[in-house]
């Protein structure tokens, strides 16, 4: 079914989507409720903030009445991705059954699919509504080639043109998306609702431990791609890299990890496990990782240029040893990995 941007912008704000608006009144929570209220809830609401200002820079940017430097747009994309990278962690296992995460983010791109999208949408004459497009052409990574392309600066910069109507509906999909997944996380929506489910199932619940320790062993799957993927023992390709135009691989990176830092804290807190040590080997796991990564340079040509591949290497060693410790724990808990969120169903 098509959707309307404007409508669904309007029917998402009426429904209201501040977490604290619904919080729960019972005296306690289950684990899975508190991870929700205060972890998930509180990073899509961050989003769709972030989501809200980036919006509202690029509708002004396009106006031919108003001068404003593309950095401060280029500034608002990089903290609103920091927030997609938070709440795409912690939201990860319910969003890989629909591949909700390519509304927002496409990656790995090898074939530059972005960009050859992106321009063929500019230049068609009637392009249908973003929505009902792919949703590569929705979400933060297309941003990213329309702010950090240097010949689509050019262009961007004769506003109004082609590409500046597509900053601003590209922008209002990214709030959109961003307004209808918190929903989902609302004490009505889907996904809660079926969090809550699985936690309180009768054959194979998925608790706290689960989420957490599933969690981590899909993402450092994927930290691994990101590290491996440029630098391949054949040769260095940083156009392989997540978010290469804006260098901000390794920056996405840390804040993965300090989202791992929360929800492991809150795990090692909650779940009452039998094995505390096994939660702190993890916790110390995570922070030598984050002592690695921001040792590192910003970006992955930084590396390059200043002779640090081997401290890269050593890093993602480090990865696969949390990885390790996650499948060691998981074993030790009595908890399968390899969550699918339609699991349970």
């Amino acid at each position: 079914m098509k959707r309307s941007l404007s409508l669904l912008l309007l029917s998402l704000g009426l429904m209201g989507c501040n977490p604290s608006d619904s919080v729960m009144t019972e005296p306690t929570r289950s684990p899975i409720t508190l991870l929700i209220e205060e972890q998930i809830q509180p990073a899509w609401q961050q989003l769709v903030a972030e989501s809200t200002a980036y919006n509202q820079l690029t509708t002004d940017f396009c106006k031919p009445d108003i001068t404003n430097d593309i950095g401060l747009l280029q500034a608002q994309w990089k903290k609103t991705m920091l927030r997609w990278q938070t709440a795409e962690t912690l939201s990860q296992l319910m969003l890989e059954e629909n591949m909700e995460g390519w509304r927002f983010q496409f990656w790995p791109d090898k074939k530059n699919l972005t960009g050859r999208k992106v321009e063929a949408r500019v230049a068609a004459e009637s392009p249908i509504p973003i929505l009902s497009d792919s949703v590569i052409l929705q979400g933060l990574s297309a941003a990213e080639y329309l702010l950090f392309d240097q010949q689509v600066l050019e262009a961007l910069n004769q506003k109004p043109s082609a590409y500046c109507q597509f900053l601003v509906e590209n922008s209002e999909a990214i709030l959109a998306n961003g307004m209808e997944l918190q929903q989902h996380w609302q004490p009505d929506g889907s996904f809660f609702t079926k969090a809550v489910a699985l936690e309180s199932a009768t054959k194979n619940p998925l608790g706290l431990d689960g989420w957490v320790l599933n969690t981590l062993d899909s993402q450092t799957a994927r930290l691994k791609k990101e590290l491996s993927l440029p630098f391949s023992e054949k040769r260095t390709n940083l156009y392989l890299a997540e978010s290469w135009r804006s260098g901000q691989s390794l920056e996405h990176i840390r804040q993965v990890i300090a989202t791992f830092h929360a929800m492991a804290a809150l795990a090692s807190q909650q779940s009452g496990t039998p094995h505390p040590e096994k939660w702190l080997e993890i916790s110390n796991r995570l922070t030598s990782l984050s002592q690695s990564v921001n040792a590192l340079p910003h970006r992955f040509s930084e590396v390059i240029e200043q002779d640090r591949i081997e401290d890269l290497k050593q890093f993602k060693i480090q990865v696969d040893n949390l990885h390790a410790s996650v499948v060691a724990v998981s074993k030790d808990l009595h908890v399968p990995l390899g969550f699918n969120s339609s699991d349970g169903d």
